[in-house]
């Protein structure tokens, strides 16, 4: 039970991760006319993480450049290539992070977007990519629920299926495994 919580919450992270994680600093959109010029406030060795969504359909990716000047003018420059999805319902997501070494007003600049582009500035966000041990969990919590569902016999399944009774011992296996898979995910992602 624990590693089907796991899974679920790790998934679930991917997607909302942004959300539950980090302040957010500025948020605008970017297109093949317009270009996001502004000024931000970041703090020194806080993880900023840009996050790039977009429903446009594009045969080929966008290289984006980014450009961060800090409070004593010293320049940053990136190029981060984008993808767009070729399906019309899809929306695609990607992440930029980098560290700001100083406080203070950032000027930030990011160009040469091909589609039209949501961009969202994140601080402090847990970026699931950079988390060494996220994947390592993702792995090992669906090999163990694939080995325990191998392992229960069909009818047994069905009974429970059938059964829908809640019982005290059910409900305090039920709050233990995402209780112990709340706390996992919690180190493991480490917000």
């Amino acid at each position: 039970m624990i590693s089907v919580f796991n899974l679920l919450l790790s998934g679930l992270f991917l997607f909302v991760g942004e959300y539950i994680s980090g302040e957010k600093i500025l948020s605008d959109s970017i297109g093949p006319s317009k270009d996001l010029d502004s000024d931000v406030m970041l703090t020194e060795n806080e993880v900023v993480t840009i996050v790039f969504r977009t429903r446009e359909r594009y045969p080929t990716s966008e290289l984006l450049n980014i450009v961060v000047v800090d409070p004593q003018n010293k320049e940053y420059f990136w190029e981060e290539k984008f993808y767009a999805s070729s399906k019309s319902v899809t929306r695609t997501r990607d992440f930029f992070s980098f560290t700001p070494e100083v406080s203070g007003i950032h000027h930030i600049k990011i160009s040469n977007a091909d589609f039209q582009t949501d961009v969202k500035f994140v601080s402090g966000m847990a970026n699931p990519r950079e988390q060494p041990l996220f994947l390592i969990t993702m792995f090992v919590s669906f090999l163990i629920m694939f080995v325990g569902v191998l392992s229960l016999k069909y009818g047994t399944i069905m009974e429970s299926i059938k059964s829908r009774r809640v019982s005290v011992k059910g409900a305090l296996n039920f709050c233990i495994a995402l209780s112990i898979s709340l706390i996992i995910m919690y180190n493991t992602v480490r917000l």
